[in-house]
């Protein structure tokens, strides 16, 4: 490096005073250097020389010329530049502070209002530079500068001059102008047509990683444009984004999308529609979103064709007021669509066990299973047991027989396993002991009922039944009395059945609840 310096001290002699090294980028290393004639300290960026022998030196320079023409208080201005034995060089204040890059890398999170006021700034900058014909193309948390508690946006043209003059030669290197992680996916098809809208892109691309960290590493697929939403965000990347209003989600999307003519216009256009989703406030709170949901769905559910119903784009869009994912709204108004349906199969014309499953999108957090114990232990009026379940899912059992004939011989079994990014749950009731009980004291009950009817009728009409009348008499009275058992057993078990199948699905309802609430989407 020593060597490096010496050549370059060598090449600038009586113009610059190369100091020491600062930094590296793809097409240039960075020197702080003393201004000699003014005696201020300046930036000077060297390019690489495999780079520099790829370009046309002359056209790079008269390319570099309608840079140094930008006057802008948030552009970093260009001061000279020049190619002196072969060191292709440019010249730019030296700026005293640190990159938003340098913001990334501390230990304290950007606040939403602080990359706000940085993105307002370098839209600014950059629409400028495009009613001036110039395209900056490689827009990374590098090239923002932070002075003074202001943005400035660096190397201006840069990226477009290399473009230019490299042409052809350039291509056939295999070199890439612009950086991956924020290039656009026309540049990154090295398409030659780029407008402002790849700058939009890059800008977007930037503000996603001071919220959530880091770059986006993905495309934004046509699902979600539909839905506004990043609907392959990695989990990490998810909470953070839920973090943010919805409303900032939907524009990062919109300004990152897959087809440059469904972004915003002009980086202003971007910074405006992010102030505007910061400062939104949505029309329905949360709790009143969810009211009009599970309303719109079970009016959808009961009256499907009728006119003027919520479609489910109109549920959608009112979850996301409150940052209610597409997909959890879907799932919210299924579940409605999909109510438990008693078999008709059975003893006494109904189940003896209750089997009740509903599987949603997304994979709940072990951490959350203790809530979900809550709920069951509340439903249920008791603490139960939890099997092992080796981390992986919740596995819970009843253990008493409670002396009510609603709750004797009742096994619950609750199981909720969240796997390969959704969550099912299901919840079983074994109510066989109560058939079985009922069944025995109905033939027990009616033998024994219809004697004692018929002897007592026999007694107050004072008449003695011998033989075979007094057989098809008991067996009649035995009949009629067994059957009414019957029935009123029949009508006893349903009821039981259905009150069961409601208080379960009740407890479905709330462990879904939970679930679309808290579980990550996939």
């Amino acid at each position: 490096m020593t060597d490096q310096l010496e050549m370059l001290r060598d090449a600038l002699r009586g113009r610059y005073d190369p100091v020491r090294e600062v930094g590296r980028g793809g097409m240039a290393t960075v020197y702080l250097a003393q201004d000699v004639k003014h005696n201020r300290p300046v930036a000077v960026k060297v390019l690489r020389p495999d780079l520099a022998a790829s370009i046309a030196v002359t056209r790079f320079l008269k390319e570099i010329e309608i840079a140094a023409q930008l006057n802008h208080p948030h552009i970093v201005p260009l001061l000279d530049s020049g190619d002196v034995n072969g060191v292709l060089h440019f010249v730019m204040p030296f700026v005293e502070g640190h990159s938003v890059r340098g913001l990334l890398n501390g230990e304290d999170l950007i606040t939403l209002a602080t990359a706000l006021a940085i993105t307002q700034e370098a839209a600014d900058a950059l629409t400028y530079a495009h009613r001036k014909g110039l395209v900056h193309r490689d827009i990374k948390p590098e090239n923002i500068l932070l002075s003074e508690g202001h943005a400035v946006v660096a190397d201006f043209g840069i990226a477009k001059a290399i473009s230019t003059a490299g042409g052809n030669k350039l291509t056939q290197t295999g070199f890439a102008i612009g950086t991956v992680g924020y290039m656009s996916p026309e540049q990154a098809a090295g398409r030659n047509d780029l407008d402002e809208r790849t700058d939009v892109f890059s800008l977007a691309s930037v503000f996603y990683e001071m919220m959530v960290g880091e770059a986006p590493g993905m495309w934004v697929t046509d699902e979600a444009m539909k839905y506004r939403r990043f609907v392959d965000a990695l989990p990490p990347h998810r909470e953070r984004l839920d973090r943010l209003p919805a409303a900032v989600e939907q524009v990062l999307v919109k300004a990152m999308s897959m087809h440059r003519k469904d972004r915003h216009a002009t980086p202003n256009d971007f910074a405006a529609a992010l102030e505007q989703a910061v400062r939104h406030k949505p029309v329905y709170d949360e709790d009143q979103a969810r009211d009009v949901i599970r309303y719109a769905a079970e009016q959808q559910v009961e009256h499907p064709t009728e006119e003027g119903a919520l479609s489910l784009a109109t549920i959608q869009r009112i979850g996301a007021e409150v940052g209610l994912s597409p997909d959890r709204v879907r799932d919210a108004g299924q579940a409605l669509a999909r109510p438990p349906v008693i078999p008709r199969k059975g003893i006494f014309g109904a189940p003896s066990k209750i089997d009740l499953e509903r599987t949603l999108n997304g994979e709940l957090r072990v951490e959350e299973f203790e809530a979900l114990l809550e709920e069951v232990r509340a439903a249920t009026g008791e603490v139960g047991r939890i099997n092992e379940t080796l981390g992986k899912s919740l596995s819970w059992n009843s253990l008493s027989f409670q002396n009510s004939f609603e709750g004797t011989g009742r096994l619950i079994h609750v199981m909720v396993k969240p796997k390969d990014g959704k969550t099912r749950i299901r919840i079983t009731e074994n109510g066989g002991v109560q058939a079985v009980f009922l069944a025995f004291g109905t033939v027990i009950g009616g033998g024994v009922l219809g004697v004692i009817i018929g002897e007592a009728i026999g007694t107050i009409s004072g008449a003695e039944l011998l033989g075979s009348a007094r057989f098809l008499a008991l067996a009649a009275l035995f009949g009629a009395t067994w059957g009414g058992l019957y029935v009123g057993a029949r009508a006893l078990f349903r009821g039981f059945i259905k009150r069961r199948v409601r208080i379960l699905s009740e407890l479905l309802d709330r462990l879904s609840d939970h679930v679309t609430a808290t579980a990550p989407p996939p």
